[in-house]
Formats: C-alpha cells, sequence, structure tokens
C-alpha cells in the first residue's frame, strides 16, 4: 500500500469513527425510558396566563396546564392527549395537581384511556376520584400497552368549568418503583395480603382499599364459593410510623354488602407477631366515613380483621381504610 493510499484510508477511519460517536452521543435515551409528548388539548389559556397544554408533561412543576378562563370559561369535561414515545405497556398513571396553592382547575372525577392510533380509544381503562389536596396521586391498572393516552376530567374539585394540571406522568408496566415515593412526614399505604379476595365476577381485589379510589373496593370472595368471617387485610406503612387511629370507608355503591360491623385492629414491627389488637369494637351502620382512635403506637404493619358482617354474611368489602397519623 502507497503511502497515499494509506493515509487517505487512516483519514476515512478516523471521520467514520468520529460520525459513529457523535450520533450515539445524540441518541435517545434507554430504551426503558418513555417520553412523553404533548398531542393536543380541547382547551388552554394562553392569553391571562401560560397555562398551555404542553406544560402537564415538561417536567417542571411549577409550570401548569389550565383550560380557558378568559373571556369564556368552556366547562367540564377537558382532556389532554400525550404521546408515549416509544410506545409502551404501562400499569398506571400519575397526576399532580397545580403546585401554586390554589386548587383553581384540580381534578376530582376522571378517566384514563389508552389507545394505539389516536382515533379509537375505547372504554377507559380506570375511572375514579382524586382525593383533595396538592399531593401527587399514582393511580395504578392493569398493564396495557399503547401509543397514545387521554385523561379526561370529568368534573372540578370545586364544580367550577376549568381543569389544570401540573404533572402527568405513567407507571412502566413491571416497574418495581410504580407507587410513588410518600412525601416528607406522609405515610404510604402498600397492600401487603388480604385472606380472600373476589376477582372472577368483579374487581374486588384487596389493593382496592388502599388505592386512593373510594369508587373501588376490597370484596372477599363470592363467585363459586364464599368463606366465612373472620376475613383480614394486612397493608404496610411506609415508612414504618406511629399511628393514633385509622378510618374505614364502606363500599360506596348503594350496596352494603361486605359492610363491616365487629372489627379488630392490629400492628406489627414484622408481619408476623401481631399480638393483641390495638382497638376492636362495632361500627356504626351505614356508608359514612367510620373513625377509630387509639393510644398513639408505631409499626411498620397494621391488620385490620372483619369479625362480622352488618347483615351478617360472610362476606367483607372496604372502599378506603386509612391511618391518622401520631402527633
Amino acid at each position: 500500500m502507497s503511502k497515499i493510499s494509506a493515509a487517505f484510508f487512516t483519514c476515512v477511519i478516523a471521520t467514520l469513527v468520529s460520525v459513529s460517536l457523535s450520533a450515539a452521543a445524540q441518541a435517545p435515551a434507554a430504551t426503558d425510558k418513555i417520553t412523553l409528548k404533548f398531542v393536543r388539548v380541547d382547551s388552554q389559556e394562553t392569553d391571562g396566563e401560560d397555562g398551555k397544554g404542553a406544560n402537564a408533561v415538561d417536567g417542571d412543576p411549577s409550570t401548569f396546564w389550565h383550560t380557558q378562563w378568559q373571556d369564556a370559561s368552556p366547562p367540564c369535561p377537558h382532556e389532554i392527549v400525550i404521546e408515549l414515545v416509544p410506545p409502551s405497556a404501562i400499569s398506571g398513571f400519575t397526576y399532580l395537581p397545580r403546585q401554586d396553592d390554589k386548587v383553581n382547575g384540580n381534578i376530582k372525577d376522571y378517566e384514563f384511556y389508552i389507545s394505539d392510533d389516536d382515533k379509537d380509544f375505547g372504554q377507559p381503562v380506570k375511572k375514579g376520584t382524586f382525593a383533595e389536596g396538592s399531593d401527587k396521586t399514582t393511580v395504578n391498572f392493569d398493564s396495557k400497552k399503547g401509543r397514545f393516552i387521554k385523561l379526561k376530567a370529568l368534573s372540578e374539585i370545586n364544580g367550577e368549568a376549568w381543569t389544570s394540571a401540573a404533572e402527568i406522568g405513567v407507571v412502566a408496566a413491571g416497574s418495581p418503583a410504580a407507587p410513588s415515593a410518600p412525601a416528607p412526614g406522609k405515610i404510604q399505604l402498600k397492600f401487603v395480603r388480604a385472606d380472600s379476595q373476589e376477582t372472577a365476577s368483579e374487581d374486588g381485589k384487596g389493593a382496592n382499599a388502599v388505592d386512593g379510589d373510594p369508587n373501588t373496593f376490597w370484596h372477599t370472595q363470592w363467585t363459586d364459593d364464599s368463606p366465612p368471617c373472620p376475613h383480614e387485610i394486612v397493608i404496610e406503612l411506609v415508612p414504618p410510623s406511629v399511628i393514633k387511629g385509622f378510618t374505614y370507608l364502606p363500599r360506596q355503591d348503594g350496596s352494603a354488602n361486605g359492610t363491616i360491623k365487629d372489627y379488630e385492629f392490629y400492628l406489627s414491627d414484622d408481619d408476623k407477631d401481631f399480638g393483641p389488637p390495638v382497638k376492636k369494637g362495632t361500627f356504626a351502620e351505614g356508608s359514612g366515613k367510620k373513625t377509630v382512635n387509639f393510644d398513639a403506637k408505631k409499626g411498620r404493619f397494621f391488620k385490620l380483621r372483619a369479625l362480622s358482617e352488618v347483615g351478617d354474611n360472610a362476606w367483607t368489602s372496604a372502599a378506603e381504610i386509612t391511618v391518622i397519623p401520631g402527633d
């Protein structure tokens, strides 16, 4: 090989390597990373404030999407459509309300959809009611793959016409950290197990009792068999915390089936030795939320044991179970 051809060959190789490295540097993030790309909203406020829809997926909690309020306030429902890049399987989504100490537009009732083509969204994969407050809410559902998601706001927390959102995120299917981490001072409730749950004829899984959605509920088995009381559910406190009470919200669909009558409540550090109950008693009838107080005690796990049902049936049900932090 001549000196000229060798020099030319070396130059070509160097150029190819340089191009390859440059392309690698500009390559997108790892394939397990889901990028959220704003597509459209039905309404946005861009005259009176920066309320454009893209703010809901910009990664900045200090900005937010807000529907129009200047000159006109189109009423709910409102919706936002977001593209998943690449198309991905997800098992939930997150909603962060505006973080500026105002609640205008905070979503109350919602529906969440997934689509492959941004045309046929079909039935919602999840619908429910967000809890009040400005904390991020994580909503979980059975894993489903799609390219587009749509969050539809059916109503606003105070019955107003607007919708707002600081950030909307998704939970990648199989993610070990699907639930959001608790904010400082907050106790996250993580479902551990229930002795019985109905999953054949309705969505009565135990995790519904701590999903923050009063429209879903845990219900013990009733298809083919109805194991009798007592029934129990075990929940983990993240982090281990001092609590001084708990709340029990019966199912909110107009049926009393499974509503707990007599109960026992336990605390444990290790999910093995629960010892004697820290509280036992009888819930008042009705579908209103029940609050039970006791002397403050620290633990990592709690167990609610349903000894009997309000109609003396075999079942147990619960829309939401929460705890009262100790002082």
